[in-house]
């Protein structure tokens, strides 16, 4: 019988005096301390409190405005979920950005058996990034319609956050050099 060595998307790290091929994730991947878990929970309150008004302003305009939104939200879940197959904190703590956790939970029951694949993360990372923006933005017309301040607010609140958690976050992850998000904020840092 022959046997093969699954090589992960995080395999082009370097460990001293290991081979490339034979790496895990577990030989690289960081490990989220409570402060980090805690963090995690205050920094998404810069990101709740637009959302949870963007829910508001768009129940009040429209339920369908509102199941819209919920609805790409959840694509962005479900496409997050493929991106996440590979990824050393599936089905674990995953400090996922704009509140996407479900995904990394979502992850390991649909993709339990999947393992990592170039082609089929580049299509879900792609999918989540579009999706992504799409629910970002979508309702920034109908907070700009219940007054000018809301829409800048929201994108005060979310910039602001993005900033935070990828100095933050992204900066310590295992999977950040293979996530599109990650390896922005490493440019960015230039880390």
């Amino acid at each position: 019988m022959k046997t093969t060595i699954k090589q992960s998307p995080l395999s082009h790290h370097k460990i001293p005096g290991k081979e490339e091929s034979a790496m895990t994730h577990q030989e690289c991947t960081y490990r989220w301390t409570g402060i980090d878990k805690q963090s995690y929970l205050l920094s998404l309150i810069l990101f709740l409190i637009p959302f949870v008004g963007a829910v508001y302003v768009l129940a009040n305009v429209s339920i369908y405005l509102l199941l819209t939104f919920i609805g790409v939200y959840v694509l962005v879940n479900i496409f997050q979920a493929g991106a996440c197959v590979g990824c050393p904190y599936r089905g674990k703590f995953c400090p996922a950005i704009f509140g996407v956790y479900f995904s990394n939970v979502i992850s390991s029951i649909i993709y339990r058996n999947r393992t990592f694949e170039r082609r089929f993360f580049n299509m879900n990372a792609n999918l989540a990034s579009i999706t992504s923006i799409v629910v970002l933005l979508f309702p920034i017309y109908w907070l700009a319609l219940s007054g000018w301040y809301y829409a800048v607010g929201y994108l005060v609140f979310l910039t602001a956050y993005w900033f935070l958690f990828s100095s933050f976050f992204c900066l310590k992850c295992s999977y950040s050099d293979t996530c599109p998000g990650g390896r922005t904020a490493h440019k960015l840092y230039k880390k």
